[in-house]
């Protein structure tokens, strides 16, 4: 077996070759593993047809998560760089896989109980954190793995690789998941929203076994020589460095913890826009889940294949050129191959976002600044901070006049005006009270008194109440109304959208508003902010971690630069699921100086350069 230290990087192909079976089943398997970490945010949506799951309960379960990860960092960092990456990456897949099984066991046994338990919140809280304990491994162990496979001079294009892996899963995570959500309820009916945990839950166990075979530490372990990362560390032995020193390494490194804090700013901007707009879209602005900006749909097969298509074309056609042509048709391919992926919903949104966002930040990281990071992070947190207070104008909250209605359900009659609203209705009043807002009309329609069956209403709550008496049945299955509608202000009885609720069930009214601004204009924002974050992101902690921690370091450092990125989405869950709660309009204010604060931490890095000494 090849053990020799090389100190170039010419590979040979036999080697890339080798190199491509350990790094991409390895992404598919990071893929997953968001695939299993952000499906509780479509749960969360599916559920707001309930009180199972309320803004502040999803901020808690999230937050909570989000701290263990942060805090295993302490453990995982240093227990990654004794043991190696596959080990880790083993650990992240098949510990993932077990609690991804927990959560849809646990959901679909409080899904089909009569009687909800009330102990949802801390139950999820509990298994979702051990789900959160066992993700921690994944981010350490693939850099880990790859700073004994890439050169200095490689790792920019690798930032582009990690932030395509997590844009894939991504993708996975928010559109896959509510397409198999939709597919599931179709078949089976409602009180499906177990899948999206059970289908990540057994992909991660497949991938899991392929790293069994495949994934491998070192090249050496593979049957080709070790060589010299380029970087400054003389860690070319194979004997572990004690937990302790590595800390005091890191901790004593400015450039790490520079890299650290602005992380901690990513943490609270990616997560603060990620997870919480498709929640906006569901509750505030009620978009239907085939609009482009919620799950969107691949319905219409021409509009996906030919793009792809196309790209593969172009990909092979890139093989047989050289030169500014060969450059184009890759570029083409690229673009064909993402452009299905704009129909695919806020998932899909998200994948195109991070694929260029990290893809153009290593390729001009590494091209234009001698591979210095600080440059391309502190030109996409400058944009970023402009795209943040774009977002204060363009919330767009809606009033109470009517967009558009759902078409009656599979086998149901169609409702008549004289029980329904219409497109261009204004509600003034509805279930006895006056609204102004689309969240006044959400509000009142919740708390008129629903017919519970086997629970109690609760007024406080506006919800029937398994632990409060039966309660009568109301008089009329109708909620009275006020509407203008042709010039004239009318009163109508709206027929019940749930004529019968059960413990935890809450009314919503089948309708959506009329938007006072398209929505695309905060979809915009929102996806130029994010591919400015996860740009940053995978140049900082895929990369610039692998830089300035040295091989033995890796993991550690990375662990403790991801712990960082999970304090700050614990900030932000916790404080956005208050804030959603009470007033979205302090959702991009609060965004705002985190973004301002990680700008002037970029340029304190903009020097910075592996391969010399940390001043």
């Amino acid at each position: 077996m090849a053990t020799a230290l090389e100190t170039g990087f010419a590979h040979s192909p036999a080697f890339k070759t080798r190199r491509f079976l350990n790094w991409f089943p390895m992404g598919l398997t990071y893929a997953m593993l968001y695939m299993g970490r952000y499906n509780l945010t479509v749960a969360k949506t599916s559920l707001n047809k309930t009180q199972l799951m309320t803004n502040e309960d999803f901020g808690l379960i999230f937050g909570a998560g989000t701290i263990v990860y942060a805090l295993s960092f302490i453990l995982n960092g240093p227990l990654v760089d004794r043991l190696g990456g596959r080990f880790g990456i083993l650990m992240s897949a098949f510990g993932a896989a077990a609690a991804n099984a927990g959560l849809a066991l646990y959901l679909r046994y409080v899904m089909n109980s009569e009687t909800p338990p009330g102990s949802v919140a801390l139950v999820f809280s509990i298994i979702y954190s051990l789900n959160m304990y066992f993700q921690s491994f994944g981010a350490v162990s693939i850099v880990k793995v790859n700073a004994h496979w890439f050169h200095l001079r490689e790792r920019g294009g690798f930032s582009g690789i990690f932030g395509t892996m997590i844009s894939s899963g991504i993708f996975f995570a928010f559109t896959v998941n509510g397409w198999l959500l939709d597919l599931a309820e179709k078949q089976w009916g409602e009180k499906m929203q177990w899948v999206v945990f059970a289908a990540p839950a057994t992909l991660l166990a497949f991938f899991g076994l392929v790293e069994v075979f495949l994934l491998k530490d070192r090249p050496s372990l593979a049957g080709h020589a070790d060589f010299h990362d380029g970087t400054s560390s003389t860690d070319t032995d194979e004997k572990p460095i004690p937990a302790m020193v590595i800390y005091k390494r890191l901790f004593t490194n400015p450039i790490i913890m520079t890299v650290a804090f602005i992380e901690l700013c990513t943490g609270v901007l990616r997560n603060g826009v990620m997870q919480w707009f498709p929640v906006y879209a569901s509750q505030i602005w009620v978009l239907p889940k085939s609009h482009f900006l919620r799950d969107g749909s691949w319905g219409d097969w021409k509009l996906v294949v030919i793009p792809f298509v196309v790209a593969a074309i172009s990909f092979g056609l890139s093989r047989f050129t050289r030169g500014n042509r060969r450059g184009w048709l890759i570029v083409l391919g690229g673009l064909a191959f993402l452009a299905p992926f704009l129909q695919g919903g806020w998932g899909g949104l998200l994948m195109v976002a991070g694929v260029i966002g990290g893809n153009v930040a290593g390729w001009v990281s590494d091209l234009f600044f001698q591979s210095r990071r600080g440059p391309t992070a502190a030109g996409l947190y400058g944009f970023l901070v402009l795209c943040v207070a774009g977002m204060i104008f363009t919330l767009a909250t809606p009033e109470s006049t009517v967009g558009s209605v759902p078409p009656p359900s599979k086998g149901k009659v169609a409702m008549t005006p004289e029980e329904s609203v219409q497109p261009g209705d204004k509600i003034v009043a509805i279930a006895g009270k006056d609204v102004k807002s689309w969240a006044d009309v959400s509000s009142a329609t919740a708390c008129w008194p629903g017919n519970c069956k086997k629970s109690g209403w609760n007024a406080a709550t506006c919800t029937c109440d398994s632990k409060l008496p039966q309660s009568a049945a109301p008089e009329k299955s109708t909620i009275p109304a006020k509407i203008e509608r042709g010039g004239a202000t009318i009163d109508i009885e709206l027929k019940d959208p749930m004529g019968e609720m059960r413990a935890g069930d809450k009314r919503t009214l089948p309708a959506s508003p009329v938007l006072p601004m398209t929505p695309f204009a905060l979809g915009i924002l929102v996806f130029l902010v994010t591919l400015c974050v996860i740009g940053s992101h995978g140049m900082l902690s895929g990369t610039a971690t692998m830089d300035f921690g040295g091989r033995k370091a890796a993991g550690t450092a990375v662990g403790m630069i991801d712990g960082f990125v999970y304090l700050g989405t614990a900030i932000q869950s916790l404080s956005i699921g208050y804030i959603s709660s009470t007033n979205w309009a302090y959702w991009p204010p609060f965004l705002l100086p985190f973004a301002v604060v990680g700008f002037m931490l970029c340029l304190r890095i903009w020097n910075a350069r592996a391969g010399q000494p940390a001043h």
